[in-house]
């Protein structure tokens, strides 16, 4: 491995200002919907002022977007060697969560949260990115290893085995969900084969069933998905509230702030059932509005993991973007019945502070992925004898120049291996290795 010579400056441009004028569309429609839902009775409930949960929630606003500002602003190269402590440091966190007595508070059956002083978080969201940022340099550093069966099926089993099941001791099944959908997200897109995605997917549907079946109030979830109707007057009573909600509401709604089902009837409005006071104020309108919003940050997500100038852009970018649509996929998803309620909250519009502030500095992170990549004319095929025309190589080595443990050269990269895919393929323009350098590639 060569020595490091220092490290070059990154080539920033524009942000994708697409994606963060939709980001700042869901905060700001997401502000508004949690004050409409939440004036009836919250507060006269906890014993606070009328205005005290929009309060609460424009201020997590601020922290967000203070949190949004500094990620976008961080090359999210840094995070590539410090990534390992970052996922210790939470799997540490959740083990004194589940294991010691005293570390979480117990709400609703389930120790997610720690309560320090006035300020509470849940270590879970934190998990997300983290994880995120973890599995896309450990998937980049792996290259081509990725599609080995002691190198990637048994240790990525192992990785997430470990961090599912802390979450699930919390218990939370859907965030448990929501991991394994991201990470093998990742772990095809890096490169997996399909005869190990699909042991993968046989054993964790395995591992789903028996830890869904395992506990009675999972199972209750269960029988009431497949049968929503038949107890209305106690486990679903929030789906069938919902349910009314949403049909209130026909294709233009009753209006802003007209809901009904809000006042005492629909428990938990502002947090996990928004969506329903969205259907029922604004129609289906506003709920295509909504869909519509989150449909734009995936192709825009997407699209900057096509044109990162490395695997481990790619990576973060794919993981930021599968993370953020499904978790709105399920929140959605649970309170229409079109799959079983998991009670994870809608990105950028439900009400609480952990949720919104590591959603938006995550997205901080995506957009400083879109502010280095690589142009259309950057991502051509090579020409003659494989080499790049002259007036894009320097542009080629600039992106190489990113990884402290190359020297610098000023030929041409050869054409990598494709993680997944002809545009991811095309995206990891790094000759398939990790930031770290410890990949495959030209030398001198």
């Amino acid at each position: 491995m060569s020595t490091p010579r220092g490290r070059a400056r990154a080539r920033y441009h524009d942000p994708e200002w697409w994606l963060l004028s939709v980001l700042l569309m869901l905060v700001m429609f997401g502000t508004v919907m949690v004050f409409s839902a939440s004036f009836p009775d919250v507060a006269v409930e906890e014993g606070l002022a009328r205005y005290s949960v929009l309060v609460r929630q424009l201020v997590y606003v601020a922290v967000g977007c203070a949190g949004l500002i500094v990620a976008m602003r961080i090359d999210y190269h840094a995070y590539y060697r410090h990534s390992f402590w970052m996922m210790l440091g939470i799997v540490a966190l959740l083990m004194a969560l589940v294991f010691m007595p005293g570390v979480g508070t117990e709400v609703f059956g389930a120790k997610r949260w720690i309560i320090i002083g006035p300020l509470s978080f849940q270590p879970s969201e934190l998990a997300k990115p983290l994880m995120i940022l973890y599995m896309a340099s450990w998937l980049s550093a792996k290259g081509k290893r990725v599609t080995s069966f002691s190198h990637g099926l048994v240790q990525f089993s192992v990785v997430m085995g470990l961090l599912v099941g802390l979450v699930m001791l919390e218990p939370d099944l859907g965030t448990s969900a929501l991991l394994v959908t991201v990470g093998v997200a990742m772990f095809f897109v890096a490169g997996a084969q399909p005869v190990q995605f699909a042991s993968f997917l046989i054993l964790g549907a395995t591992a789903f069933l028996t830890m869904a079946l395992s506990a009675p109030y999972r199972r209750e979830r269960i029988f009431v998905f497949l049968n929503p109707d038949a107890d209305v007057q106690n486990l679903g009573w929030q789906l069938y509230q919902a349910r009314l909600a949403l049909g209130s509401g026909g294709l233009l709604g009753l209006g802003l702030g007209a809901s009904r089902q809000k006042f005492s009837w629909l428990p938990a409005a502002h947090n996990d059932a928004i969506f329903a006071v969205i259907g029922e104020e604004l129609g289906l309108i506003g709920c295509g509005f909504v869909v519509m919003l989150f449909c734009a940050i995936a192709y825009r997500g997407y699209k900057i993991a096509t044109r990162a100038p490395d695997s481990f852009g790619t990576l973060i970018a794919v993981g930021i973007t599968t993370w953020l649509i499904f978790q709105a996929a399920f929140n959605i998803g649970g309170i229409t019945t079109a799959i079983p309620f998991t009670g994870i909250p809608l990105p950028f519009i439900s009400a609480g502070g952990t949720s919104l502030v590591v959603s938006m500095t995550a997205l901080g992170v995506l957009l400083n992925v879109s502010r280095q990549t690589l142009s259309a004319a950057e991502l051509a095929p090579t020409t003659e004898g494989g080499r790049l025309p002259r007036k894009r190589t320097a542009t080629r080595q600039h992106t190489r120049e990113f990884h402290p443990t190359r020297r610098r050269s000023t030929r041409a990269p050869s054409r990598p291996a494709p993680m997944r895919g002809e545009a991811f393929g095309r995206a990891a323009s790094d000759g398939g290795r990790s930031p770290g350098g410890m990949g495959g590639g030209s030398r001198r």
